[in-house]
């Protein structure tokens, strides 16, 4: 496999000293800069970022940071929430993304990677689906017109996943879009959290793949304290891992991946506890030598 190698700056979320996605119950240690500068250090060739890292800097400082570190961007990504029954918000919502997609283009990322949908009580998950779809459209219509594609995952998180956490789910949301600005990002672990698995997810996704990002997770053990956990559907609950960790069989994965001809970028993501910077090492030298001889 010839596949290029991508990071994502999420992958030291629980490490970040500000602006942490999931809160830390202690302060991290790592600046947004030291983690690009650490990523420029492993001989990658891109990385993914998220809006909500370097939202605050302009087009130009992020520009300039990735090219003093020798590194192309691959996606740009931020969550807005479509699926909303009021026409006034949804359309607000669809005009962030828009202006997202924009600096998406700015920056020079040819893909940006979105979530655009989490339940609300009350609501039927039909109903918000619709509302969500209809969102959809109107931001892949400008992608399109300005070369960008959308992707969205088979997501984990569980207020997300009720919308796009299944290949079916996800199958449907493409087509009923029919646009070829939005596109599928596999997720080969977070299918685990809807009871799927990896490798039968991505068969059913395989002609909407434009992104593939590689994880693993394990089950927690008996008495093990682990703070950073998610539950998966039969209520098993997993904590993040190294590639070769975990329940996803990572080699058949990447099998899979070269059957069907994917050529994209193959992204490693990391959700574990620990210090990422030696699990991100360890993960990416494990990458390098799957593909090899594929």
């Amino acid at each position: 496999m010839q596949n290029k190698i991508s990071m994502f700056d999420y992958n030291c979320d629980w490490a970040m000293r500000d602006c942490n996605i999931e809160p830390r119950p202690s302060p991290g240690y790592l600046t947004r800069e030291e983690v690009i500068q650490f990523y420029g250090t492993l001989g990658i060739d891109g990385v993914d970022i998220r809006d909500c890292y370097w939202g605050d800097c302009s087009v130009a400082q992020i520009k300039t940071m990735l090219d003093d570190n020798g590194l192309k961007i691959v996606s740009y990504e931020n969550d807005v929430d479509l699926a909303l029954p009021s026409p006034v918000e949804r359309g607000k919502a669809v005009d962030k993304v828009k202006s997202l997609l924009d600096r998406t283009a700015e920056l020079g990322a040819g893909l940006f990677m979105l979530f655009p949908g989490c339940v609300k009580e009350g609501i039927p998950t039909e109903e918000l689906k619709k509302h969500m779809i209809e969102g959809l459209a109107a931001c892949a219509a400008h992608a399109r017109s300005i070369g960008v594609t959308i992707g969205f995952e088979n997501i984990d998180y569980e207020p997300w996943r009720p919308l796009h956490g299944t290949s079916a789910q996800c199958r449907e949301i493409i087509e009923q879009v029919d646009s070829p600005a939005l596109r599928f990002i596999l997720d080969a672990c977070a299918a685990l959290f809807v009871d799927e698995h990896p490798v039968e997810m991505l068969k059913a996704l395989a002609p909407y793949i434009v992104h593939a990002h590689l994880k693993n997770s394990r089950p927690v053990m008996p008495g093990e304290k682990v703070q950073r956990t998610r539950p998966t559907e039969s209520g098993v609950t997993l904590t993040g891992t190294v590639l070769d960790g975990g329940l996803v069989e990572i080699p058949a994965v990447l099998d899979e991946l070269k059957k069907i001809g994917y050529d994209g970028y193959l992204m490693i993501e990391f959700q574990g506890e620990v210090d990422p910077r030696p699990a991100l090492k360890y993960n990416l030298e494990y990458l390098r030598k799957q593909m090899e001889g594929r």
